[in-house]
């Protein structure tokens, strides 16, 4: 079925190992070339949902099976009325291509030459003009560089700005597994994963290339026997956050709600814990302390009047296992922050370390004399621990360099989790999630408004308020799903700017109350290729 992914909708994702394994075992159950006449017919007909009116189509097909769908695709477009003309690369002249086509490929070929599709092998000059290109160029096997000719027309593709490009399973160039990008690397308005989804197109450093992401499992669905491969990893969607929320009885009252204590705010930073101390007022929390390591701190916020405002000290002295401790936005990393950390983390009490929190851990291999080591105190901690690290305090906590966390965000996010035994929030495009247990979420909402001074310290506040109110370290993922719809449903009704960390916190609350009124069957429905999505109606959220 087709579909289109957002953050609306949880869906499995796997390795290309396991899709491998998936698509053996259906090519065993099915007809020969099933598949490929499956994949072919996906990529025509969402051609013709979102790109009505491209009627000069060339499609870029490589000599490998990923050309084939291209060229059953190409088949069927030509049928409809579309002028298609393939565009072979990968051997030095069209018979050199048609020889290298593995069986699959080489019967698409035949029913590409059937409807009489023009083809013609690739050249160095200019792209054959078109309304539209099909990148059926390289799939999931591709290993090592882009060889120099397809660079060549893969820079040429991404030269050109009159047409659009759809790509065909992922964009040609990038890596399945990561979401690297190679030397040359397709930039695509629109990309049709095929069968499942890929970790490459959903986070890493060139994921946002795919553009605009599809999904179909070519009708492939698990196996009752329960041989399908587990998804190693999920797409984080409205349908698993609404369970993970809160609810509101009638008999609630401030106590029953939770109670956050932000520790931060050194001196000419107080801002970044008041932001977090906010957010949590804002979803939900029913009491928030903030304790202000600055000296000369104000004793009242006059913008957030509720928020109660101690010194850090008080904060942790007062016993309370149900009060979730947030540590870091704002604390410097001098030594009377390395001392409530120290104590935070002997604590007791559910704890989220966000900001010089994570610095402090990185650069410190111990504390005070009677307190052991930060890191061996973290991973003896029994009470539930959230880790938000952007790249770079990734890379400090794993003593290596942004490169390499990016060049593999998921198995950055899991080695944090195995280390520390607690939750890891690896921020970023596609942020990755893992618990303890090496489960792996990857998030599907959020944009760049959301790179923006302060907007980590709202989402490390909003986690704080959602644990405290349901003593679950799952409800993190609600954290991280509200906070990157914030930045959609602005970007969909304000546009491209304006997004303020301040302001962040409204349209997270906004985000939730519009998810509780959706109902649930809504949520649940996957939407048509042409169909409408209630989740991005144009309302205002502060109504």
């Amino acid at each position: 079925m087709l579909a289109r992914i957002e953050g609306l909708h949880a869906a499995p994702v796997y390795g290309v190992e396991a899709l491998r394994r998936i698509e053996t075992a259906a090519a065993q159950d099915l007809p020969p070339h099933t598949l490929m006449q499956r994949a072919g017919a996906a990529v025509a007909r969402l051609t013709q949902a979102v790109f009505p009116h491209a009627r000069r189509i060339v499609v870029l097909a490589g000599a490998g099976n990923n050309g084939g769908d291209g060229l059953v695709a190409a088949a069927l477009l030509q049928r409809a009325g579309r002028d298609v003309c393939v565009l072979a690369c990968g051997g030095a002249t069209l018979s050199d291509w048609v020889s290298r086509l593995p069986a699959d490929a080489a019967w698409a070929w035949t029913q590409a030459q059937a409807e009489q599709v023009r083809c013609v092998a690739v050249d160095r000059g200019d792209l054959p003009p078109a309304d539209l290109y099909l990148d059926a160029l390289l799939g999931i096997g591709l290993r090592g560089g882009v060889r120099a000719q397809t660079a060549l027309l893969i820079h040429r593709l991404n030269a050109q700005h009159d047409a659009a490009v759809l790509s065909v399973d992922l964009p040609s160039g990038l890596d399945a597994e990561t979401g690297v990008a190679q030397e040359a690397c397709v930039r695509a308005n629109t990309t049709l994963s095929l069968l499942g989804l890929k970790p490459g197109l959903c986070t890493g450093p060139a994921a946002p290339l795919c553009g605009d992401l599809w999904l179909d499992d070519l009708d492939v669905h698990p196996a009752a026997d329960g041989s399908r491969p587990e998804p190693g990893v999920t797409w984080l969607g409205a349908d698993l956050i609404r369970p993970l929320l809160p609810d509101l009885t009638k008999a609630a009252h401030k106590g029953r709600r939770g109670d956050v204590r932000v520790i931060g705010g050194a001196a000419g930073m107080t801002g970044a814990a008041l932001l977090a101390a906010r957010a949590a007022a804002h979803l939900g929390a029913g009491r928030v302390f903030a304790g202000l390591l600055d000296a000369h701190a104000p004793t009242v916020d006059l913008q957030a009047p509720e928020l109660m405002l101690r010194s850090a000290a008080a904060l942790l002295d007062v016993p309370d296992d149900r009060a979730c401790l947030l540590i870091g936005p704002g604390a410097g990393i001098d030594d009377t922050a390395s001392a409530c950390l120290a104590r935070a983390l002997a604590s007791s009490n559910p704890l989220v370390l966000d900001a010089d929190a994570l610095n402090l851990l990185a650069a410190n291999d111990h504390a005070a004399d009677s307190l052991p080591a930060p890191q061996t105190s973290l991973r003896q901690r029994r009470a539930i621990t959230v880790l938000t690290p952007h790249p770079l305090e990734a890379a400090r906590l794993l003593g290596t360099t942004v490169q390499a966390v990016e060049s593999d965000r998921l198995r950055a996010a899991r080695d944090l989790a195995a280390r520390f035994a607690c939750w890891i929030v690896l921020k970023g495009h596609g942020s990755v999630i893992a618990s303890p247990q090496q489960s792996v979420w990857i998030n599907g909402t959020g944009n760049g408004l959301l790179a923006t001074a302060g907007s980590g310290d709202v989402l490390a506040g909003s986690a704080a308020a959602l644990i405290a109110a349901t003593g679950q370290a799952s409800s993190v993922l609600a954290a991280v799903w509200l906070h990157g719809q914030a930045a959609d449903r602005y970007a969909a009704q304000r546009g491209p700017c304006g997004l303020t960390a301040a302001q962040l916190p409204l349209w997270m609350a906004a985000s939730w109350a519009h998810l509780a009124a959706v109902p649930e069957g809504r949520i649940r429905a996957r939407p048509s290729p042409t169909g409408d999505n209630d989740m991005h109606s144009p309302q205002n959220p502060l109504n």
